[in-house]
């Protein structure tokens, strides 16, 4: 009995991980490519491995760049604690990089504990001159990112019923740069009167909110989805003062929306492990937020 117990775990353990292996898979977000694709670049994929924090879930700190085929990993949630949310994560990494394990494969492997479904996506990323100055244009750029970014929405509404995902529960969470371009998809879906069957359901934005003044410009401000922000009031790349009005104004007047500032953190902070008791809540309190908008 003992050895058929044994060896009835192992078998369990390695399918596990087998299941693990194959849900994680890179997969392109455009099986049958990108005709005339805006984003290219002279050198191939570049991947840089950045310090690993030691509590890191997937002890892994990848920095991509030269990105012109992107591509999403899928953590999905377990069948017993299923919540039936999904979220479409986009890294940060200034629009030249995807920092995909600190602010991609880390939240995901945490969230998908915890029952909500996620996507991590690896967008196509520009890069800078001697000068500093973005080599492809941004128009260019932007409508690229801004197609990656809605491919991924519907990816995940297409995957919806095999990962018993409510499709009317999936949103968007951005950090950083991955930010902006999850704010930009939420007023772009609110641009037209008609109906988008990409347009996020909330969105999540974190460490970002310097154009966020671009809401103001909407006619119909609840027409947005409820919106969790998050950020470090010694964030030096964004500081507080010069966005608190935008982030509050969102908080006000958008409903079932969140806004939380942590006293240190500064940019980047990722699941910020060691940079503070408080910001180190920061995805509990977005879990706990999904929970209540949805009420679970």
């Amino acid at each position: 009995m003992k050895k058929l117990v044994i060896t009835f775990s192992i078998s369990l353990v390695l399918n596990c991980a087998h299941l693990f292996a194959q849900a994680n898979t890179e997969t392109p977000l455009y099986p049958n490519g990108i005709e005339k694709n805006p984003v290219t670049h002279p050198n191939p994929e570049k991947v840089v491995d950045s310090v690993i924090n030691p509590l890191s879930l997937s002890h892994k700190n990848r920095v991509i760049s030269n990105i012109s085929v992107p591509t999403y990993q899928l953590f999905p949630a377990s069948e017993q604690n299923n919540k039936n949310i999904g979220v479409v994560i986009f890294p940060g990494g200034g629009l030249t990089a995807n920092w995909v394990d600190k602010e991609g494969s880390d939240l995901a492997i945490w969230l998908s504990g915890q029952g909500i479904n996620c996507m991590v996506v690896k967008y196509r990323t520009n890069r800078k001159d001697e000068k500093g100055e973005m080599i492809i244009p941004m128009d260019d750029y932007k409508g690229a990112v801004y197609q990656d970014a809605r491919t991924g929405i519907l990816k995940m509404k297409e995957l919806a019923e095999s990962l018993k995902i409510d499709k009317d529960k999936i949103g968007i969470l951005g950090f950083s740069a991955g930010g902006w371009l999850s704010e930009r998809i939420v007023i772009k879906s609110t641009e037209t009167k008609e109906t988008v069957d990409w347009k996020p359901s909330f969105a999540a934005l974190i460490y970002h909110g310097n154009t966020l003044s671009n809401f103001k410009r909407i006619d119909n401000i609840q027409s947005l989805p409820p919106i969790f922000m998050a950020i470090a009031r010694d964030d030096k790349k964004m500081p507080v003062k010069e966005i608190i009005l935008g982030l509050a104004a969102i908080a006000a007047e958008v409903k079932k929306s969140e806004l939380h500032i942590y006293s240190k953190g500064d940019h980047g902070f990722g699941l910020a492990y060691d940079k503070g008791h408080s910001v180190s809540k920061w995805k509990d309190s977005f879990y706990d937020w999904l929970l209540d908008i949805y009420n679970k």
